[in-house]
This record gives C-alpha cells, structure tokens and sequence, in this order.
C-alpha cells in the first residue's frame, strides 16, 4: 500500500490583496473544490508544499489537514509558478470522494531494450506519452509501465496491450498505438558543392556580361 501523503493547510481570510505578503511569509496561497463542496480558500507552507508535491505529483492523494481537525483527500490539480524564480504562486486541489470514480490522465514509460534496438536497427517511437483512464481514488495509479524487450522491428503495442490493474477503464481508444520500432533509415546525403560552385560561377559571368553591356 502507498505511503499517505499528508499537508499541513489553514483556512485563508486573504482573498486577492494581501496574497504578497503571505508569499513573503513563506505561504502559498489555495483553493480547494469538487463536486457537491463549497470552495475553500486555503494557505500552505511553501517548503512543506514543494516536498509533497514532489512525491505526490498529480495523480498520488494527498490527505488535506485543514486547521489541525477537518481531513479532505485531494488530488493536485493545478500550480501556478513564478516564471522567472519558479517558486510557487498559487495551487489548486480537487477534493474526491473515495465512493465516485473520477478521470485522470496517467504517464506512459517503458523499460527494456530488445535485440533490434541494441544493434540500431531499429529505432523506438512512443506515439502516446499518456493514457486516459477512470477509476475510483483508491485505484488511482501514478504511472504504466510497459517491457519493450521483447519488440522486433515494426511491431506495435497498443493501447489494448498496456498492463491495466483491475478497476481501471482506459478511456482511450483500444486500437490507438502506444509505441512503435521502426526500421532505423540512414539519410543520405548527395554532394552539391560541385554543382553549386558551377552555378555561382555562371551566374557571376552573367553579371559581368550584363554591366558590360550597359557600358
């Protein structure tokens, strides 16, 4: 089972001035909302909202403690960042109810290399870099991992193929492709110097024709 995810947060009275001076103090300001909740107004500690938010990513819950008592499960739903410091400006979480499935969008990765990817003949193309699926918040998955080892050039794996834990919908279409390997094709590349010199000498003695003309 998953490690718990749990953040410190406080209710926020600060609604739109007065936000700089809790990023000055070290908080970030938030929201929380979901279905059938009323938005809460939140602040958290930056240090501690970084560290969560690396471990957590966007698709590990989080327990919410609100003011040392009420406990909302959510799920990271957006981060707005300075774009020059990067440092955290504001977040969203959407509150779950652990009983209502909810969408999300899981990363795709793929470990092994096959015979013909070692030798270079073929080359590894991934055509989706994540899958859409709907579960329950406890079935939440963080990442699908696919063994390409065993791929030959131009075999596929498709969406129907991806390992998807029991009480997983994919979302996405079953025939669509994942990844590919692909003959690896050398470019070549033919010598113009030759020719381009030719040209560049032509068009100079047209030049030279043409203004002697005018003379």
């Amino acid at each position: 089972m998953a490690e718990t995810i749990t953040l410190k947060a406080q209710t926020r009275a600060t609604v739109r001035r007065g936000v700089g001076a809790l990023r000055r103090a070290g908080l970030v300001p938030g929201i929380v909302y979901g279905r059938r909740v009323d938005p809460l107004c939140i602040q958290v500690e930056a240090r501690e909202l970084l560290s969560v938010l690396r471990t957590a990513g966007r698709n590990r819950l989080i327990t919410l403690n609100v003011d040392g008592a009420d406990n909302k499960m959510v799920l990271t739903r957006e981060v707005q960042r300075d774009p020059i410091r990067g440092a955290i400006k504001h977040v969203d979480f959407y509150q779950v109810s652990m009983t209502d499935k909810i969408n999300a969008d899981v990363a795709i990765e793929y470990v092994g290399e096959s015979p013909d990817m070692k030798s270079g003949l073929g080359v590894l193309l991934q055509e989706m870099n994540t899958v859409a699926i709907r579960c329950l918040p406890a079935d939440l998955i963080e990442r699908i991992t696919v063994d390409v080892s065993n791929l030959k050039v131009d075999d596929s794996i498709y969406v129907r193929d991806l390992p998807i834990p029991k009480g997983i919908e994919v979302m996405d279409d079953a025939d669509a492709v994942v990844i590919r390997l692909t003959r690896f094709v050398e470019e070549k590349v033919e010598e113009v110097a030759g020719e381009a010199g030719e040209v560049e000498v032509i068009e100079k003695g047209k030049k030279e024709e043409e203004e002697e003309g005018e003379e």
